[in-house]
């Protein structure tokens, strides 16, 4: 079934006109309505899961935080409210406040009840497993299988390799905090936050219930971030001692993910950290 026809499906329009519009993962446009109106879809001619579980995140999202609505959902599209990028100039601390408000919602365990992915790399999320302890969690199914996909692609040579596994040891000290199972947005650089006209909206997550640590760190990684967001984020939500050393273990996680850029670069730099060595 072609774009013309999901979009019949779903909303009972007619395609006028479509933009093709680069995300790097899916086919992605901008449409025209017969009535006028502009929609987003993403589109994949494979029939899987990982549209449908984006649907499903960005709507749990949206009962917290600003998302785009959806509008039509299936393992082939994802039909969004088309959202005007304008320029705001309290979009920054906007999202600092979103986001805290998101990090106030919680849950019993950690994980969430399906698996995703962040960019083109599958995140397994202990489906079914009730994992309340985070140290468990994070090691699991989130560094191993990080560390050893990045084996598997040629990133890490034989010494870096055994270096990263010895991370489990300190993960005791590291993580020597109580920790709540939050609710994360997963995937939050800033390419995936939209300055709307009267607030931001969050796009792309990578959902599940973490270390609320573990979205704030990777606003580091790639910049676009500004005091203000800081700022807002934590007069709400103040940072909990020994932040700075666990900050680059959360970005850890993230050093192998294909569609971010310089990850081989941010990878060397965790590796030698000060930090993972004593």
């Amino acid at each position: 079934m072609c774009v013309e026809s999901h979009i019949e499906k779903h909303l009972g329009q007619t395609l006028i006109n479509k933009q093709s519009i680069s995300t790097g993962l899916f086919d992605a446009y901008k449409v025209t309505l017969d009535n006028g109106n502009h929609v987003f879809i993403k589109y994949q001619s494979s029939a899987n899961q990982q549209l449908l579980s984006e649907g499903n995140a960005l709507c749990l999202l949206g009962k917290a935080i600003h998302t785009p609505k959806v509008l039509g959902n299936c393992e082939h599209c994802l039909i969004l409210e088309w959202i005007e990028i304008v320029h705001n100039s309290n979009t920054q601390s906007q999202i600092g406040v979103e986001l805290a408000k998101l990090h106030q919602n919680t849950h019993d365990y950690f994980g969430f009840e399906f698996d995703n992915h962040i960019g083109k790399t599958p995140q397994h999320n202990g489906v079914d497993k009730n994992i309340s302890d985070w140290l468990v969690f994070f090691w699991e199914y989130r560094l191993l299988f990080q560390i050893e996909l990045a084996k598997q692609n040629g990133y890490l040579n034989t010494q870096n390799y055994k270096q990263l596994l010895s991370i489990e040891k300190i993960l005791p000290n590291l993580l020597d905090i109580h920790i709540t199972p939050t609710l994360l947005h997963g995937d939050l650089w800033s390419g995936n936050v939209l300055s709307g006209k009267n607030n931001p909206y969050f796009i792309d997550p990578a959902s599940y219930y973490g270390h609320c640590e573990a979205d704030f760190s990777l606003t580091f990684m790639f910049g676009g971030f500004s005091n203000d967001f800081y700022s807002s984020y934590t007069a709400i939500l103040p940072l909990k001692e020994g932040f700075n050393k666990r900050k680059p273990l959360y970005i850890l996680y993230h050093c192998n993910t294909p569609k971010k850029p310089h990850h081989s670069k941010v990878e060397n730099s965790i590796i030698k950290n000060k930090e993972f060595s004593q």
